[in-house]
């Protein structure tokens, strides 16, 4: 069975995953069991909204969703305790995106639902 969206609507507007309460590992998004130690005692844990743009591309063909954004930068940004998210880069000039810029958190308008025209907000990065 799905989860329904407003029961997990927290984590569309923060950076939620998991810290091993045996080891410390952290990850993004949460896991159910830790991949350094394999200890099934997870707890949920904010992540920090600072990182640093691992790689990046810049998209010229849409994705689902996404039509009217192009082109825009989906970055691996490694967060900076470790964790990795895949994430849009907005608000920011060409020249900025680049590996190894500084990033920070940001919500942005992720998509607006079909007939009811629900606006959803998520989380995105912006260039420091």
């Amino acid at each position: 069975m799905a989860i329904q969206s407003w029961r997990i609507r927290d984590r569309y507007y923060r950076l939620v995953g998991s810290r091993c309460a045996s080891c410390g590992a952290e990850y993004f998004p949460p896991v159910y069991r830790c991949r350094e130690c394999g200890s099934d005692k997870m707890k949920d844990k904010e992540m920090p909204k600072t990182g640093r743009i691992v790689t990046y591309t810049q998209l010229h063909e849409p994705l689902p969703g996404f039509e009217a954004q192009v082109p825009f930068y989906l970055a691996l940004v490694e967060l900076e305790n470790g964790a990795r998210v895949l994430t849009q880069v907005v608000d920011s000039p060409d020249e900025a995106v680049k590996t190894g810029a500084k990033v920070k958190a940001t919500v942005r308008r992720a998509k607006v639902e079909g007939e009811s025209g629900q606006i959803i907000y998520g989380y995105k990065f912006i260039v420091a």
